[in-house]
């Protein structure tokens, strides 16, 4: 089960009696529904890869109007290899249905939302996760183990109209979500980059447990992160070095090539024959086996390659 999966599984497992029932089903068929002429008379269908989404929604249609949802038939998604449970619903009771959430009017068929419906938090909410369930994906960095090619957090509602991106986009932007939008392939993508953003999202919808997975797989990405710059700064270090040694050893044999080094000072002499006897040691290595600081050390390579220099 992927993370979005889990999401929605969590989103849809059990009913919330506070929650704005309608607001979610506003949502959810804004997300994954569309008006149909069904048996001569205007009905709507949905689609669902979730069954755990399938059952809530029957629940919901069931206890705000009393509507049962009978009709459905499941239909492969070439796509994503996954089955998909669609329901069709129609008759009267159904373009009722449609009318009060807004979607069915007097001007004919609109998923923009009606000015006022979101001004409560707990109405925006409820939309938000419905629109989610119906419409949503989440996709993140991959954990110890998957072989996932994600590498970054992602939230998006992959939306049908201008309108409802730009209802989603403001309904994520009151909870101080920083949503932008996009259009892909003909629909309207609204997308969350942020994994703080994402896991405020995830709390405000009511997915806890998902945030919590969400703060662990956080954690994890910055440890190793961490690790990994950590190993890439030892690694450039190493490499600096090595550089150093070879330009300090290079010049080592140029003062003894021209019979340079010969006259030089003792402590100089005994550098330089360390230098080229532990060509493989770190500065503080080479330092202790000299008996001498690193700062004393790095002085007199210094001093020998001034002096190969100007020999040349």
């Amino acid at each position: 089960m992927n993370f979005t999966e889990k999401v929605k599984e969590e989103l849809t497992e059990k009913s919330a009696a506070s929650e704005n029932k309608k607001a979610y089903l506003s949502g959810f068929l804004r997300g994954c529904g569309s008006v149909v002429l069904a048996k001569g008379t205007i009905g709507f269908e949905f689609s669902t890869e979730s069954l755990s989404a399938a059952k809530y929604a029957a629940y919901l249609f069931e206890s705000v109007y009393g509507y049962a949802l009978t009709e459905c038939f499941s239909k492969s998604d070439a796509l994503n290899k996954k089955e998909r449970l669609i329901f069709t619903c129609g008759g009267p009771r159904a373009a009722e249905i449609l009318s009060d959430l807004g979607i069915l009017t007097d001007e004919g068929v609109s998923f923009a939302v009606a000015a006022g419906a979101l001004d409560d938090s707990g109405a925006k909410s409820a939309f938000l996760k419905g629109l989610f369930v119906g419409a949503g994906n989440i996709t993140v960095p991959p954990r110890r183990g998957e072989s996932r090619a994600s590498t970054g957090y992602h939230l998006e509602f992959v939306l049908s109209g201008a309108e409802l991106a730009s209802v989603a986009e403001g309904a994520l932007t009151s909870f101080n979500i920083g949503a932008k939008s996009t259009l892909r392939k003909g629909s309207y993508v609204v997308y969350v980059k942020s994994a703080e953003e994402i896991k405020d999202f995830l709390v405000f919808v009511g997915a806890p447990k998902a945030a919590l997975e969400l703060t662990d797989i956080m954690i994890e990405k910055e440890v190793t992160s961490n690790a990994n710059r950590q190993k890439n700064c030892d690694l450039a270090n190493v490499t600096k070095q090595m550089d150093a040694a070879e330009k300090v050893i290079a010049a080592i044999e140029e003062l003894e090539s021209s019979g340079v080094l010969a006259g030089l000072k003792e402590e100089l002499r005994e550098t330089a024959k360390m230098r080229k006897e532990f060509p493989e040691d770190t500065l503080q290595e080479l330092a202790e086996r000299l008996n001498v600081t690193k700062s004393c050390l790095n002085h007199r390579l210094r001093k020998l390659a001034e002096i190969a220099h100007r020999a040349k």
